[in-house]
């Protein structure tokens, strides 16, 4: 297959953290392949990420957004959780012809190989353990393999874990207490974050509210758990008061119109860039609201796709690197709370710290 190539950017790395390293943009007219993969640093370590398979109304120009952003919270995500990996992201554009998804994740794993180890693609929102093990016989680069094919699994399952004791530790900063119990805990986007983030919530006490776009997930959540009640729309949730707003679908969810009406206690979730802006946080931190940095709360998933990368070359284990993480998030808070910041502002501070000690 001939893949017709965009011109390929190439960003100034220098050490302003807002540069990537390497931006590639596909398309291949004979399958209808939109593909596009962001490096933002490779200074810890190849840049891992996972690769999105969604709808882009916007086409290639909101992709490109899109996928610039989710990579430079990779980045952050993995030297706040002390891996030693850097931060990539890929996209691909769904115009919901399934019949042609094997032939376009196909051209995709050979973009990736041909970047030779700069970017290494996992699973995540649109794209399945199973998608995986098709790309990774076309390319070495590639983890969220099935145990079936040698890796390490569904990542998902340790993504719900950081973000469900996140959320505690967020409210035991907050109010001085981490017990669930008959908390109200607001779930947007129960997949398979989500739901699984929504059915330990509920099994430890908690009343959840839920809502997704798909409303059999909330129907099949609700006839799981007794403490899952469905909210009627998604800004229904929103306007309920709610000790804990988890948002756990895409980004964005939150602008500075949403922060300054919102009635919750903690704001902590699995979605990677939940609000609009950082100045978002500062509004949240002026209304005594809580935002936990969603690339600490959500870095499960890629401490465990990470593993799986450097399975057998030694270092800290899983569990020693998720409690390194959520070590890291108390100190973050704590130093916040001394310096008047927000958790956001000083994790990313120490995230990027970490970065340029390594750079050589």
């Amino acid at each position: 297959m001939t893949i017709a190539a965009h011109p390929v950017v190439q960003a100034a790395t220098g050490h302003r953290d807002d540069d990537h390293e390497q931006i590639v943009v596909r398309q291949d007219p004979s399958t209808g392949l939109r593909f596009i993969v962001a490096v933002h640093s490779t200074v810890r370590g190849p840049a891992l990420g996972g690769m999105r398979l969604k709808p882009y109304p916007g086409g290639l120009t909101e992709a490109l957004e899109d996928v610039m952003g989710l990579a430079r919270t990779m980045t952050l995500k993995a030297s706040a959780a002390g891996l030693d990996l850097g931060g990539g992201k890929a996209v691909m554009i769904d115009d919901g012809r399934s019949d042609l998804r094997e032939q376009r994740l196909t051209g995709a794993a050979r973009v990736i190989e041909d970047l030779g180890g700069a970017y290494i693609t996992a699973e995540d929102i649109g794209t399945t353990t199973a998608d995986m093990d098709h790309m990774a016989r076309v390319t070495r680069y590639c983890v969220g393999r099935s145990l079936s094919n040698g890796g390490g699994g569904d990542p998902s399952p340790v993504t719900a874990e950081t973000v469900f004791e996140a959320t505690r530790r967020g409210l035991a900063a907050h109010d001085g207490s981490c017990d669930l119990e008959d908390r109200l805990i607001g779930v947007i986007g129960v997949g398979k974050v989500g739901g699984a983030l929504a059915g330990r919530f509920a099994r430890s006490g908690a009343r959840v509210l839920a809502y997704d776009v798909d409303a059999t997930r909330c129907e099949r959540l609700a006839s799981e758990h007794s403490g899952v009640k469905v909210a009627r729309s998604v800004d229904a949730l929103l306007a309920t008061k709610l000790d804990v707003l988890a948002p756990c679908a895409g980004g964005g969810v939150i602008d500075d119109s949403t922060a300054r009406a919102l009635d919750v206690r903690v704001v902590a979730g699995a979605a990677n860039n939940p609000l609009t802006g950082r100045h978002v946080a500062r509004t949240l931190k002026g209304r005594d609201i809580l935002y936990v940095p969603d690339f600490l709360a959500n870095c499960g998933g890629l401490i465990h796709v990470g593993a799986e990368w450097y399975r057998g070359r030694g270092g800290p284990s899983e569990r020693e690197l998720i409690d390194g993480a959520m070590d890291s998030l108390d100190r973050a808070i704590a130093t916040a709370d001394r310096e008047g910041l927000t958790p956001l502002e000083v994790a990313e501070r120490q995230a990027l710290e970490r970065v340029e000690a390594a750079r050589p």
